[in-house]
């Protein structure tokens, strides 16, 4: 199986996964906006829902976080209804997701992030690089996006 790699903008219109929060009591400031923080475990929530859908469970693996970054562009509030677009990288060294979260009601863009995973050997505790069966997993799940988006453009 070749081994490419797409970029950002040529994979998001089509490889992406979505998935689903509702914003609750406990999330929210005294105004009934969503904490910033409560951001992270919704992305974690999409990240969670792709690798699912490629086939991957992190059970099988030792990852760690290596970099995080959000940019906020409006708060979700109490009770809105939120979808969560996921999509990665074919990962080699690093699995790199990247996620939006919309206001479902309205199509709204209210937050967007990047994430940067590292798999980690759990004998040594060394970073060490994708393993092949978690590599072919994320090449044989883009190629079945593909031929799908290709198919509903047909």
């Amino acid at each position: 199986m070749p081994r490419w790699v797409e970029t950002v903008r040529s994979i998001e219109g089509w490889n992406h996964i979505d998935t689903t929060a509702r914003v609750r009591w406990g999330e929210c400031d005294v105004q009934g906006h969503a904490y910033y923080a409560s951001y992270v475990p919704w992305f974690d929530l999409g990240r969670e829902a792709f690798a699912l859908a490629v086939g991957v469970d992190f059970w099988n693996y030792t990852i760690t976080t290596t970099n995080f970054r959000a940019r906020f562009h409006e708060p979700a509030k109490y009770l809105d209804d939120l979808t969560i677009r996921t999509w990665a990288i074919t990962p080699r060294r690093h699995l790199e997701c990247h996620y939006e979260i919309y206001r479902t009601n309205g199509g709204r863009l209210l937050a967007e992030a990047h994430s940067v995973h590292s798999l980690v050997d759990p004998a040594s505790g060394r970073l060490m690089r994708a393993t092949d069966e978690l590599h072919d997993k994320f090449e044989e799940f883009m190629e079945r996006r593909r031929a799908e988006a290709a198919a509903a453009h047909a």
